[in-house]
């Protein structure tokens, strides 16, 4: 079920009006726990809007955005090209990043990883992610916690962003470990408009030997992007590793 492909579209950018301020912090915190210097590739994998790829190219670094929503790419473009800011965009799907040895550091960042139905999907993004890396090259991912998720899960809730309504009904799948959730968007006009979402939810353990599988070491784990360790009360799980070799 490749629900991704009608739930990344542009009610999603309706929906969902990231804060600058925000994407500013976390783009200033990437560049700190990779220890990023001025020039340097980043690949931003599942770059979406790319509203982490034209921050960090503002910064001076080389970046290239990869994304499969075409929409998606076409308004990173309309941004940075707004800005006057240079940035490489490449349309494919994860599971098959066609690039070798070419970035000194690759990021994933706001839960776009576990999509896929199986577990070797989501390892054969990891193992792209290696050989994308140069060696010594660094990955950075950003996820949400699975246990502050559980510990908290409200299973209705309802949003406004943009004269627009949203209703979201969340379901956890424990034989599955998966995250499954129901969007009813209703625009000003009274259309209603549903989208279906469903996403692995990886322990740390488990984060862990997926990374060894694909020969990246784990450096350093978050809990947020104040830097602040990683526990189970903490919102997300940003892991931070290493090509080995």
């Amino acid at each position: 079920m490749e629900w991704w492909k009608k739930y990344f579209s542009e009610d999603y950018l309706r929906l969902y009006c990231h804060d600058e301020g925000v994407s500013s912090r976390e783009v200033s915190a990437v560049i700190r726990m990779l220890q990023l210097e001025d020039g340097q590739r980043v690949l931003d994998l599942a770059c979406g809007f790319g509203r982490h790829s034209v921050l960090l190219a503002q910064k001076g670094f080389n970046v290239t955005g990869y994304d499969l929503s075409e929409s998606f790419l076409r308004k990173a473009r309309e941004i940075a090209d707004s800005l006057l800011v240079a940035l490489d965009l490449k349309q494919g799907d994860m599971r098959e990043v066609p690039y070798e040895e070419e970035f000194d550091a690759v990021i994933n960042m706001f839960t776009a990883f576990g999509f896929f139905d199986r577990e070797e999907e989501d390892l054969k993004v990891l193992k792209g992610v290696y050989k994308a890396l140069k060696p010594g090259g660094q990955f950075l991912m950003d996820v949400i916690n699975r246990e502050f998720t559980l510990a908290d899960l409200s299973h209705r809730r309802w949003t406004n962003e943009n004269s627009s309504y949203m209703l979201e009904e969340r379901f956890f799948d424990y034989f599955n470990s998966r995250l499954e959730l129901t969007n009813r968007l209703i625009l000003a006009d009274g259309e209603i408009k549903e989208a279906n979402y469903s996403i692995r939810l990886y322990t740390l353990t488990e984060m862990l030997d997926m990374f060894n599988k694909a020969n990246l070491v784990l450096t350093d784990v978050y809990g947020n992007f104040d830097g602040e360790l990683y526990s189970a009360k903490s919102p997300r799980m940003i892991l931070v590793a290493a090509r080995e070799g």
